[in-house]
Parts: structure tokens; sequence; C-alpha cells
């Protein structure tokens, strides 16, 4: 009989921790990134009364009998489902759409986590509610693709949006133009046009251009920069958008020269220049040769920016010629001023772009994940957060970009809980009978023990 009670005793305990687990469930469905557990019982060990015995030519075999003695909690297993996706539209918010885990440091080392709740900090840290920083994969300079950054996939650091020169866009100078638009085709007039252009210290430049068409050739237009005779038969230049200057002319030539356009019957354009070539260049812009009119004379600008190669490529592959408006244009291939950050952004597969006043971006640092063997063999650590054991496998120290492990982050979200209430709730039902059924073996137990001592009285 006491067998039966501890027996009993043993089914109140499994119960009451699977009711803790599904309580703590239940308490974290609304907990950004949770995983739920699930509790599984075994039997106890059993007392056996007699042995199996195998069956002879005088006997059959018997089989063991055997009693239990309760049951044991056999596993508490965390399932690792996706969750559901929460809108939040916070920038620096993520979710992992798949496997993966971000990974997290701090004075005790690397932490997991599937909650994509972070910040930037006051120096510019990327972190986690905790304070803990959110580790990834830093840029550099490309040194194959000039002006282009690339990320290089080591060990993963802390990431910091502001490290560096990150918080600011260095000007750079212009190497190509481009022209778009057409030219009318029964015009004879002249079109006045503008060709703009940064120097190294980040100065924009807007020089007059003009485009003559020959009267006795209809398809050829001949590209000049004009001079103003009031000043010297230098070239103005518009600096900076307001200031005028002047740019002697003495060594400028356009190559080749003169430098022509010819357009094909069907208004496609044949050449620029040479034969085969749709691009002319201005060469010889010295910069250093730029003036400004102080007292009514030309004195030295000093602005100190330079041009590569004091030379500028002009293509106009996009233009043409058609029997309609002339809207011909130019735009810079390349090239700004300075810039500083006005923002970032994150992308699908963990790249942070920096965004800059002058317009450009540039990319900053990537955001990798850990994938285990095993994630349900990680151990929960509180607060969001998870460590590697010896039965999940162990982190490499480098991660994986999400695309590679068929996964995608998604910005301005996060993953909520993966506890189903409904699941929950009928589980809590059948714990709650288990346990009641468990409390009467001990209530009957006790009173067969009354029983028994009401024998002698």
């Amino acid at each position: 009989m006491m067998r039966s009670m501890y027996s009993g005793v043993s089914g109140l305990r499994v119960h009451q921790t699977k009711m803790d687990v599904i309580s703590n469930n239940i308490a974290n469905i609304n907990t950004v990134g949770f995983k739920r557990s699930t509790a599984s019982f075994k039997d106890s060990f059993n007392q056996t009364l007699s042995s199996a015995s195998s069956a002879n030519q005088d006997r059959g075999g018997i089989n063991p009998q055997q009693i239990g003695m309760g049951a044991n909690v056999g596993s508490i297993v965390n399932v690792m489902g996706q969750g559901a996706a929460q809108r939040t539209d916070y920038g620096s918010d993520l979710m992992i759409d798949g496997d993966g885990f971000f990974i997290v440091k701090d004075a005790t080392g690397f932490s997991f986590t599937r909650a994509g709740v972070f910040e930037v900090d006051a120096k510019g840290n990327l972190v986690d509610p905790n304070g803990f920083n959110v580790c990834g994969w830093k840029a550099i300079d490309d040194p194959d693709n000039p002006g282009k950054q690339k990320v290089v996939k080591d060990n993963v650091t802390p990431i910091n949006i502001y490290e560096g020169n990150n918080s600011y866009s260095p000007a750079k100078a212009t190497t190509s133009i481009e022209f778009t638009g057409n030219f009318n085709q029964t015009t004879n007039s002249t079109q006045k046009n503008t060709i703009s252009f940064y120097d190294s210290q980040g100065n924009k430049y807007v020089i007059n251009v003009q485009f003559e068409k020959d009267p006795n050739t209809p398809n050829e237009w001949t590209l000049t920069i004009p001079t103003d005779a009031a000043q010297g038969g230098n070239i103005e230049v518009t600096v900076n958008g307001s200031e005028k200057m002047y740019l002697a002319p003495a060594n400028l030539t356009l190559n080749p020269n003169p430098a022509k356009l010819k357009f094909n019957a069907d208004g496609t354009l044949e050449q620029a220049g040479a034969a085969g070539s749709k691009s002319i260049s201005i060469e010889n812009i010295d910069l250093a040769q730029l003036k400004k009119v102080q007292n009514g004379q030309l004195v030295d600008a000093n602005l100190g920016g330079e041009l590569p190669n004091k030379t500028l490529s002009v293509n106009f592959d996009k233009v043409t010629q058609f029997n309609s408006k002339a809207n011909v244009t130019s735009e810079t291939k390349d090239g700004n001023t300075s810039g500083t950050m006005t923002g970032y952004s994150i992308d699908a597969n963990g790249v942070i772009r920096g965004s800059y006043s002058n317009g450009e971006t540039k990319i900053l640092s990537q955001i990798p994940l850990a994938n285990f063997r095993n994630p349900a063999g990680l151990e929960k650590a509180g607060s969001n957060l998870y460590k590697e054991t010896g039965n999940s496998s162990e982190f490499d120290g480098i991660g994986f970009e999400a695309s590679s492990i068929g996964s995608r982050l998604q910005g301005g979200a996060l993953e909520m809980s993966n506890v189903d209430l409904s699941y929950e709730f009928s589980e809590m039902i059948t714990t709650q009978r288990g346990f009641q059924a468990n409390s009467r073996i001990i209530t009957t137990s006790d009173e067969m023990i009354q029983e028994l001592v009401n024998l002698k009285r």
C-alpha cells in the first residue's frame, strides 16, 4: 500500500512540473522571440517480484512480475518553431524568418537570441535591451571597386554604426558625365546646355556648353565651350551654386577636336568624336587656374580641389535626333560633395547601409546568424538569451549570411512567441485531471491504511 501512495506522490510531482511548464508558456505568450516548451513523462524504476524464465520440455515460459514505482519527468523540450510576425515600423527591429539566431556579446562571451529588439546607444553601438552588443561583420573599402565597400566575413565583432568614417561620406571628384534626351532634327539653332561636376573637395562647378548644327550636314552637331570676352576670353564657371568664377581655357581641350556628334537616319547616335565611339573627353581642366573677380581684377580662387587626371569623360550614348521637342540634359555619373549620415537601413540579408545628406549610401557592416545542428539543445539563459551546450553544436565564431541558410531578415518587425493558447489550455485540462487522479490514489491508499489500522479495535 505504501508503494501505491508513493506512486501517487510521484504522479503529483510530474503533473505539477508539467503545469509549471504550461504556466511559463502562457506567461510568455507575448514575449518577443519566446519558444514554448513541452514536458513528457516516463515511468520510474520497477520492483521485480519474480524474473522471467524461458520455456523447457517440462514447463512453459513465465513472464516477469514487476510493480512500477511511479512516474518521472522524461524530457522538457524547447519547441523552436517559427513565431508570428508583429509589425513595429521601428527601423532597428529585426525578425528572423527561418532558421538561425542573432549573435550578441557581453563580458562573459557570446549569447544567442531570436528577439531582434535592437537600438543604437549614445556611442553608436547596436545593442539589445540587456545592453549586449549585437555582433556582425565589418565592411571595408573595396580595393577592386574604388568608392565601393565590401563585407569581410571574418570572426564577428560588436557592430558600431558610427565607427571610423561611417558617420560621414567624403567628397569625391567627378570622372564621368552623361547626356540624355533629344536634339530636334529640323532646327538649325544653337542648343545651349550645361555640364556640372565635383572636384576632390566637393565643390560643384557648372560650365556652359553649346551644340551647333552643321547646315551642310544636317545629322551632325558640334560641341563647343564658349568663352567670356568681357573676362579676357576665360570660361565662365558657376561654383557651389552661386559664385561666378573664370577658368583659363589656354590648355583645356576637347578630344577629339572638333567634337562632333553624328546621327543615323533613324535618329540614333552613330558616333561621338572618333569612329566607333559614343563619348568624348574634356582634358586639361586645371582647377588651380580658377580665378575670381576681386576689385575688378581676376585673382586666384584657391579652392584647392582637383579632378583625376584633369579629365572628364562625356558620354552621349542615350542621345537621339528626332523631329520632336529638344530636351537634352546632362548629369554626373559619379562625384559628390561631402555629407553626414542621416540614417541607416538593414536589408533582408542583414547588410547595414548608411544614408548621407549628399545622397550617397555605403555599406557599413552586416548582421550574420548563428546556426546550430540541434537548436533545441541550446540552454535558456533568461532575458530572451540562449547559450550553446554540448548537445547543440558549437558556434564557429563567424556565422552565416541569412540567405545561405534559407532565412531572411525583416526590418521593422519582431517575431512573437510561438505559444498556441488553445493547445496550452487543452494541455492544462489534461494535466489538471492527471493531478486530480493521482491525488485520488493518495486518498485511497490512505483510506486503506486507515482500514488496516482499524482492524485491531
